[in-house]
């Protein structure tokens, strides 16, 4: 069992003390300039928070601990979709995190022609099977997938049914890799670099189709 830590943000959306990696994550995973650190007490963490203990020397903009998770190697994927209506298409995009460094980028047009009809939704459903698919072939222990369309989500753990194709194809992929692969809703179009790089992957997938 995994030694019990302790985050303290320091710069982040709320700053205190977190006893997950994932409550954490939440506050800093995105935001620009977060600081945080974990710790083998909560006093040290306070102490940390409070500006008693120096924070470690980083640039603008950088986290002050990449911050193995608990679980062993982590990486943060942001996925997203874009839809074109006039070219009656949809395309995916996602971008992998180490920390506060982006590792990989991947982006691509839509696969399935029945899935034009859930527009972007077709593209975040495929952003997340593509970036398994990568992640699988990694040497990585927990990915979390970022997303601003909750059913993400909801269709892998089975909160949503799944009423057609395309869902139950997904949830059917998806449901084998739960054990390592978690869910994070974020809110779409409100600065969240991750996501907002998703999106613009996605975007620029379709800008290349005649």
């Amino acid at each position: 069992m995994a030694a019990k830590k302790y985050y303290g943000v320091k710069a982040g959306r709320v700053i205190g003390i977190y006893t997950t990696w994932a409550d954490c994550q939440k506050q800093v995973i995105g935001y620009k300039g977060a600081l945080f650190k974990s710790f083998p007490t909560e006093e040290e963490a306070k102490e940390y928070v409070s500006g008693t203990v120096p924070a470690a020397a980083t640039g603008t903009g950088q986290l002050a601990h990449t911050a193995a998770t608990p679980e062993g190697k982590h990486y943060d994927i942001y996925v997203d979709g874009s839809y074109d209506n006039n070219k009656k298409q949809y395309s995916w995009g996602f971008a992998v995190y180490e920390g506060p460094n982006v590792i990989h980028t991947a982006s691509g047009v839509g696969k399935d022609e029945n899935a034009v009809v859930i527009r972007n939704v077709a593209g975040e459903l495929e952003a997340t099977i593509e970036a398994v698919q990568w992640a699988e072939q990694q040497e990585v222990d927990v990915i979390t997938i970022h997303h601003d369309y909750i059913g993400i989500s909801e269709w892998a753990t089975g909160k949503w049914k799944t009423n057609n194709p395309i869902t139950q194809s997904y949830a059917a992929f998806i449901r084998n890799y739960l054990q390592w692969v978690k869910f994070n809703k974020v809110a779409g179009h409100t600065g969240v670099e991750g996501n907002e790089l998703a999106d613009k992957l996605a975007g620029e997938a379709l800008k290349k189709l005649p």
